[in-house]
């Protein structure tokens, strides 16, 4: 009987199992946090990224990007933009004026296949990317990745400016400005990427890395391999004298 009582009074003391409760998922990222988020506080605009892929905004963002984007070059190449690449380049003045006159016939059709080709790299290059990571030993899913591509794209808003100002003030320095700015957006746009990647398939940076430069270290594997492969065809047809 004492252990019975003592068993009811063990039961009578014991303190209620409560179930954790899970917290509420954040609210979504609104266009402004996307876009000043990724710029200038990545890490965790990327965490969030990757706990809610914006993918309807993404969508907007690149696209109003590309589209101003077009609209800039078309601007530059009509107002003289490509007017002193020939001079540039060390082409004589009549052939300097032919070439810049040529180019800026073309520039129209250039820039929208540009931009056309931008959103097939997006798509194919990011799945590329995403296989990549899941190679390294990723756990992320496609969706993610292609929207964190998208949003590495954002350092370029920065060309758009730039651009128009070098053509209207300094068109003789367009092209040299032009091509450093480009240098800096391209690698801001890498370490975007990178982190982007890296919370979305939670890899280590050093994976990542490797995941981002894998298809450019095949490329460039492939084309020694074809230029190799080229000149010891020719040298076998080459006279032995030469």
């Amino acid at each position: 009987m004492d252990e019975l009582r003592d068993n009811r009074y063990d039961l009578d003391i014991a303190e209620p199992v409560t179930t954790p409760v899970a917290e509420p998922p954040p609210p979504p990222l609104k266009y402004y946090d996307i876009i000043y988020g990724v710029l200038f506080e990545p890490v965790p605009t990327m965490k969030r990224v990757a706990q809610q892929p914006p993918l309807a905004a993404t969508l907007v963002i690149v696209i109003a990007m590309t589209l101003i984007g077009l609209l800039t070059s078309l601007y530059t190449s009509a107002h003289g933009g490509p007017a002193n690449l020939g001079l540039e380049m060390g082409l004589p003045l009549a052939k300097a004026k032919r070439f810049s006159e040529a180019l800026r016939a073309a520039a129209p059709m250039l820039a929208i296949l540009g931009a056309l080709f931008f959103f097939v790299k997006w798509f194919f290059y990011s799945a590329l990317l995403h296989l990549l990571a899941d190679f390294y030993g990723g756990k992320g899913n496609a969706r993610t990745v292609f929207v964190v591509y998208g949003l590495s794209c954002l350092p370029t808003v920065f060309l758009i400016p730039l651009e128009v100002l070098t053509t209207i003030f300094l068109p003789s320095l367009a092209t040299l400005t032009t091509t450093l700015a480009s240098l800096i957006v391209f690698v801001w746009g890498f370490i975007l990427l990178t982190i982007g990647i890296r919370e979305a398939h939670l890899l280590s940076t050093g994976r990542t890395v490797a995941v981002i430069l894998t298809p450019v270290a095949v490329v460039v594997l492939l084309f020694i391999l074809t230029v190799v492969g080229l000149v010891s065809t020719l040298s076998a047809f080459m006279p032995v004298g030469w």
